[in-house]
């Protein structure tokens, strides 16, 4: 009997023991699971004047005794993961704002549309004389200088005007030989050989023909024909109304064939060479309009076109260099003047935004867009051209959407704000 009760109990115990172990291990599994979806939905709090105090316990900051906020932190990293996409911002996230937050601090949006871009390209040139528009005095001939008719740099002229006597014993000596070659021609061009006409017509061209070479005006040389002395001397003209930017010509100086005595500049016709930097350089483009204003003059304006752009870079400004070109009936402009230049750019019809809407960090420009379940989400995005008021947009945003214009820089301090205590939480379970 007794024998009988101890297997009765150990049988009792056993099967009991069965029945509870199975049970603990799967009261050990739930509780477990149990245990881990608490973890990952406890609340945090901050502390909004100190970011980087993070905790699970609502109270006030230890540091500055400001009450915690509540942090939902795997709210931020749905809405990041959902709203960053491809052109998403480093280092920010998308936020929410309900629509009374952004009445209060007075956020504004506007549309992303295309527009007729063009901008007024603001710099300054210097007038210089129109280098198709100067000349140099230099006889080709040996000689000295007699005496002189413009005897001082600066001095106007006038088209024809005598400027020196020079004299030349192989201008005296060329003279001698067309009167010869003259008359021969004179006697001979009635005769009935033919043959001697001819030569006799070629012999006096021939030393017509010289003195035209040696620049002698026609003037001088119908002189010579009518008077039939050569003369001791002659005058150099001025080949076009200017006036005098060298000299060189003194009286009784010797000369040699080639050397220059004036150098003349016609004034009513200017250039104004401009400049730009480098990466302005491919906005301009020949037969651009143009306004050139002088301010010492009252403002006084004129209307021109780039006539040409430079082919060089400086490579100590970095400038680029253009011309544009200028009557100048009255002589009311001088070389070396400088000018202001308004240049009109037309860009076309260009994908935009406010250039409002836009933060320029320097490496990267970013906006926040409006997004279709009511986050707004930073964008990077890439810039093509600018002007005052738009920014051309070649990637990051699409036409019609959205983009914060106005409280902008609050929006992007919390989007940072955030994105930087998201991390901090990330971190800190990791490291748990």
């Amino acid at each position: 009997m007794k024998t009988a009760l101890t297997h009765f109990l150990a049988l009792s115990i056993a099967i009991a023991l069965t029945a509870l172990l199975p049970g603990c291990g799967k009261s050990d599994s739930s509780n477990s699971g149990k245990h881990v979806a608490i973890e990952v939905k406890k609340q945090k709090y901050h502390c909004p004047m100190h970011p980087t105090y993070v905790t699970e316990r609502p109270g006030d900051c230890p540091i500055c005794n400001m009450k915690l906020v509540p942090f939902e932190a795997d709210m931020q990293k749905d809405g990041h993961a959902e709203h960053s996409g491809k052109a998403a911002a480093p280092g920010r996230v998308s936020i929410m704002l309900s629509p009374e937050k952004r009445q209060m601090i007075g956020m504004q949006l506007s549309a992303v549309e295309k527009r007729d871009l063009s901008f007024v390209l603001r710099t300054t040139a210097r007038v210089e004389h129109d280098e198709t528009r100067l000349a140099s005095i230099s006889p080709r001939f040996n000689g000295w200088i007699r005496s002189l008719k413009v005897n001082f740099t600066g001095e106007p002229v006038e088209k024809g005007q005598p400027l020196c006597t020079v004299y030349s014993p192989e201008l005296l000596t060329a003279e001698k030989e067309y009167l010869l070659a003259l008359q021969n021609y004179e006697k001979f061009k009635s005769s009935p050989d033919k043959e001697q006409v001819l030569s006799a017509q070629r012999l006096w061209e021939s030393s017509r023909r010289r003195l035209v070479l040696w620049q002698i005006d026609e003037k001088e040389i119908r002189d010579l024909e009518e008077t039939r002395t050569p003369a001791d001397e002659t005058l150099l003209r001025a080949p076009f109304s200017g006036h005098v930017i060298a000299k060189t010509a003194v009286e009784g100086r010797a000369f040699t064939a080639g050397e220059t005595l004036y150098e003349i500049a016609d004034l009513s016709h200017l250039w104004l060479r401009a400049s730009v930097f480098e990466y302005e350089m491919p906005l301009i483009s020949v037969g651009e309009d143009a306004t050139i204003s002088f301010p010492y003059l009252g403002n006084k304006s004129f209307p021109s076109k780039v006539t040409f752009i430079y082919p060089h870079i400086d490579s100590l400004t970095r400038r680029g260099e253009f011309r544009l070109e200028l009557d100048n009936p009255g002589h009311l402009l001088r070389p070396d003047m400088w000018a202001n230049i308004d240049l009109k750019v037309v860009l076309g019809k260009k994908l935009t935004v406010p250039s409002s809407a836009v933060i320029d960090s320097g490496t990267r420009h970013v906006a926040f867009v409006d997004a279709a379940d009511g986050h707004l989400e930073p964008r990077e995005l890439k810039i093509g051209a600018k002007t005052d008021d738009y920014y051309e947009v070649l990637e990051g945003v699409k036409e019609g959407e959205k983009v914060v214009t106005r409280a902008l820089f609050l929006v992007d301090s919390e989007s940072q704000l955030k994105a930087a205590i998201s991390g901090m939480g990330e971190a800190g379970g990791k490291k748990h």
